[in-house]
């Protein structure tokens, strides 16, 4: 069983009896920590499951953010509670995913956000069980127990804070402070800027927990002027433009994960 953990709700997807594919089962609401994990009980003994893929929200250099924390926090009362091995995995571009494909199917945005977390498990599950699949559970058990930073230095798990962050020096994705119309001053992390269609376009995710924005949440607005320093930032009230503007965004993001991907797996020089 893999869960997609967010701070509002959970989705939820299963692998088939022989592991090989997977499979979207709903979207949990959260409640409290103690209902949620009564829940995943009751629902792992209904699905006969025998262990846990849960995705690891990280920022997309890799390093650790707030959301790491909270998810590694349930995680280890999942463990308690369930008694059943739970494996940690990247769900970087996860949603991402999920979001194109319901696009792609002409889907609206409250449509979206119905099934948008269970398709996401499913996309982390199938992604765990095509590597399990390929390198074997004892590869993915000692990857499991390492922390990557955006410095390439790779540590036991062990040998790290609560937290996650590890001592070489690294730092996190850059946070930003955004002031809404009603004047709050809203932390978010900065991913990136891209060009589309001769105009420029920035995106943000969630640095802390905002009303009516969920930690998953890619958040993108347009560009006034060439200089990201002084250039303002306009929201997007065309929502086809907003998909497509989010559709490229993503393909971006998995140009670059799959460009560190083959950088990684590249022989040392002598």
């Amino acid at each position: 069983m893999c869960l997609d953990i967010g701070d509002k709700r959970i989705g939820v997807a299963v692998s088939d009896p022989f592991n090989s594919y997977a499979l979207p089962v709903n979207t949990y609401t959260r409640k409290n920590l103690k209902t949620d994990l009564q829940y995943m009980c009751a629902l792992a003994k209904e699905k006969a499951a025998t262990a846990f893929v849960c995705g690891l929200p990280v920022n997309f250099d890799g390093t650790a953010s707030v959301q790491t924390e909270k998810a590694q926090f349930f995680i280890e009362k999942l463990k308690d509670a369930t008694g059943l091995k739970v494996y940690a995995v990247d769900e970087r571009c996860s949603t991402c995913a999920a979001t194109e494909t319901l696009i792609s199917q002409g889907k609206n945005r409250e449509e979206r956000k119905a099934v948008v977390d269970s398709l996401a498990a499913a996309e982390i599950l199938q992604g765990f069980l095509n590597e399990k699949n390929q390198k074997g559970v004892n590869n993915m058990d000692k990857e499991n127990k390492k922390h990557h930073c955006d410095c390439s230095c790779e540590h036991d798990h062990d040998e790290h804070c609560e937290d996650a962050h590890c001592d070489c020096g690294c730092e996190d994705e850059e946070i930003v402070e955004l002031t809404a119309d009603d004047g709050r001053k809203l932390k978010f992390y900065f991913v990136g800027t891209i060009e589309y269609k001769g105009k420029n376009y920035s995106a943000f995710e969630p640095a802390e927990s905002i009303d009516g924005i969920d930690d998953d949440d890619l958040i993108i607005f347009e560009l006034s002027g060439d200089d990201e320093e002084t250039a303002e930032l306009l929201p997007i009230e065309d929502e086809g433009l907003l998909n497509e503007v989010f559709e490229e965004f993503c393909r971006v993001l998995e140009e670059d994960e799959l460009a560190e991907e083959a950088e990684s797996l590249e022989p040392d020089g002598e």
